[in-house]
């Protein structure tokens, strides 16, 4: 049964009068008829009485009136809860994102989401970008904060700010007295670092700036995410790069120090179809926003 055959059954057991019930409705009084009848066949009951003394509702009719209410109101429900997802107002919103990404303005971007957003439901998760990459493709999540380049090209692109490299370093170590630090200044220091599997052209890019001055970098131990990283330099295992937004977050017996020839790592939202969700959509408004308004010292 269709629910506007529901709703006509409704009118006429409001009105007990087909002429006015088909008025209100907005059609002719064959066509309610008619559409009545249908749904008294999908039943299999008969729902009205109908003598010259008038309309009313049978027993039959009486015991689906109080059903057929209440599937007209989630009806209803269904159809608004509909219009809102497709507006990006109601559902679910998956969400990736790297260790660096939660270092930056993104929690802020999430939280003021869900403030105005209440009834889209944001599930997060936390992986790296190879990882994401491959989340976006199975469909396994809707949207990405991540780091290009991609390596599947049927991913779609929205850049973000980048964010700089600086150097973590032990706070007593010999360049800690200095403001900034350059990568000659690294000649045989021990050096910790991502896997180049994470990130293969960041990797390489910064072994480019060690080889520009002139430094072989002297690696010692891989590590990730970048908070490892940070409480590895803590334990004296090594200098390395970090984001300024790690940076941020102070750990003790660390410090940071800005070198000016280091690269910064980019940034971008992604997603697999020819656009966002729609709550992808609202949501990168959103985080544009707060990307653009981030402190990055």
């Amino acid at each position: 049964m269709d629910l506007r055959s529901v709703e006509c059954f409704l009118r006429v057991a409001e009105t007990l009068h087909f002429g006015r019930a088909a008025e209100e409705l907005h059609l002719s009084q064959p066509a309610l008829s008619q559409r009545i009848r249908t749904l008294e066949r999908d039943i299999g009951a008969t729902l009205f009485e109908r003598n010259r003394r008038g309309v009313r509702l049978t027993a039959a009719g009486q015991a689906f009136l109080a059903p057929a209410k209440s599937a007209v109101t989630q009806g209803d429900r269904a159809a608004e809860a509909a219009r809102r997802a497709a507006r990006g107002l109601h559902g679910r919103l998956r969400l990736g994102f790297t260790v660096v990404a939660s270092y930056t303005a993104l929690p802020q971007a999430i939280q003021a989401f869900r403030t105005t957003h209440p009834d889209v439901e944001v599930d997060l998760v936390e992986i790296n970008s190879p990882a994401l990459e491959v989340a976006l493709d199975r469909g396994e999540i809707d949207l990405a904060v991540l780091h290009p380049p991609l390596e599947r090209p049927r991913l779609r692109l929205r850049m973000l700010p980048a964010e700089p490299l600086v150097l973590a370093l032990p706070a007593g170590h010999r360049l800690a007295e200095q403001r900034t630090v350059s990568f000659a200044d690294l000649w045989g220091e021990p050096m910790l670092t991502a896997p180049r599997s994470v990130g293969p052209v960041l990797f390489d890019k910064v072994i480019a700036c060690f080889r520009a001055a002139g430094v072989e970098p002297r690696i010692v131990q891989e590590a990730t995410p970048v908070t490892t990283l940070a409480g590895l330099v803590a334990a004296g295992a090594g200098l390395g790069f970090v984001t300024r937004g790690v940076a941020a977050a102070t750990r003790p017996g660390v410090v940071f120090r800005d070198v000016p020839a280091a690269p910064a790592i980019p940034m971008a939202a992604a997603w697999a179809a020819a656009e966002p969700s729609p709550a992808g959509s609202r949501f990168l408004t959103i985080l544009d926003r707060h990307m653009a308004g981030y402190n990055r010292g």
